[in-house]
């Protein structure tokens, strides 16, 4: 069990917020030509989660944390500046390009929906009546159980879209480790090693629960993710790409998935519907998926 894992087990209602346990095919939106990139090569990219495509995304879970440590009473002064202070430091080296901010550790994520067939999501990658989205389902519990295999630890769920409802697990972390540094203060066996080890612990429990946290306008989306953590340099660190995006230059991991793993591959609102299924059949018969069910979206264009 990593260590993200032995963390989330000390709020398991917050977990099972996350990720009910049961089985669930998971769908990854995408272009046609990166779709062909993905099931040719066996390769899927996550992204580090401080350079995704709108720079409020993730600064969004960190001043929500920021404001409702000013809002929270009763909180230990001492271990709450220094979680406020590090909070703020990473919201203005995304938001104000502050750059005395450097951090080894690394998120790294990659975007799914629940929703196989979502009007929301095909928008983003169609272009006119020729050019249609699709996306490739995963069965969820094979892809995250053989990253796992190869060490991958990843951490995974439904984003929460319900402001209400990350206010409360914002909260309830507080509550915890503001607990757990208070009994540690007040223990004759108490020492900063294990003081300091509570206050990195909630630092990273709030690191990855704010991955999962998105503005509510876009719940629609029914986004579910899969984050993966590496430390830049590190010995037993993965190997980091760079890739360009609209000018930016974005780190990523690429993760080698089996065959097994695929379900469908599922193809967006389209007029020439039946010549892309053929195609998309054909073309997966060429790269060794043979099986897997092809789907046509049920949304009716308009134009």
């Amino acid at each position: 069990m990593s260590y993200y894992d032995e963390l989330l087990k000390k709020i398991p209602k917050i977990k099972r917020f996350l990720d009910s346990g049961d089985n669930c095919t998971i769908y990854h939106y995408t272009k046609p030509e990166k779709l062909l990139n993905i099931l040719s090569g066996g390769t899927i990219r996550f992204s580090n989660a401080l350079y995704l495509n709108d720079k409020e995304e993730i600064a969004y879970s960190y001043k929500l944390i920021i404001e409702l440590i000013d809002q929270t009473e009763n909180l230990n002064q001492d271990l709450f500046e220094k979680i406020k202070n590090h909070f703020n430091n990473k919201y203005k080296h995304i938001v104000d390009g502050n750059t005395d901010f450097v951090n080894k550790l690394e998120y790294f994520t990659t975007s799914f929906s629940t929703e196989s067939d979502n009007l929301t999501l095909w928008n983003n990658y169609a272009k006119g009546k020729n050019y249609t989205g699709y996306n490739i389902g995963f069965d969820k519990q094979k892809l995250v159980g053989e990253m796992d295999q190869n060490n991958y630890l990843p951490i995974f769920g439904s984003v929460i879209y319900d402001k209400q409802k990350q206010i409360k697990i914002i909260r309830a972390i507080f509550k915890k480790w503001n607990s757990l540094f208070e009994r540690a203060l007040k223990s004759k066996k108490s020492n900063e090693v294990k003081l300091f080890d509570i206050l990195f612990e909630l630092v990273d429990i709030l690191s990855i629960v704010s991955i999962f946290f998105k503005n509510p306008q876009f719940k629609n989306e029914h986004e579910y993710r899969i984050v993966m953590v590496n430390v830049f340099g590190a010995e037993n660190s993965k190997p980091t790409g760079v890739v360009e995006k609209n000018g930016l230059f974005v780190p990523y991991l690429e993760y080698h998935f089996s065959k097994d793993s695929v379900v469908s591959v599922n193809i967006g609102p389209t007029f020439d519907e039946n010549i892309f299924y053929t195609s998309t059949n054909r073309m997966l018969l060429n790269y060794g998926y043979q099986g897997k069910e092809v789907k046509r979206s049920k949304i009716p264009l308009r134009y």
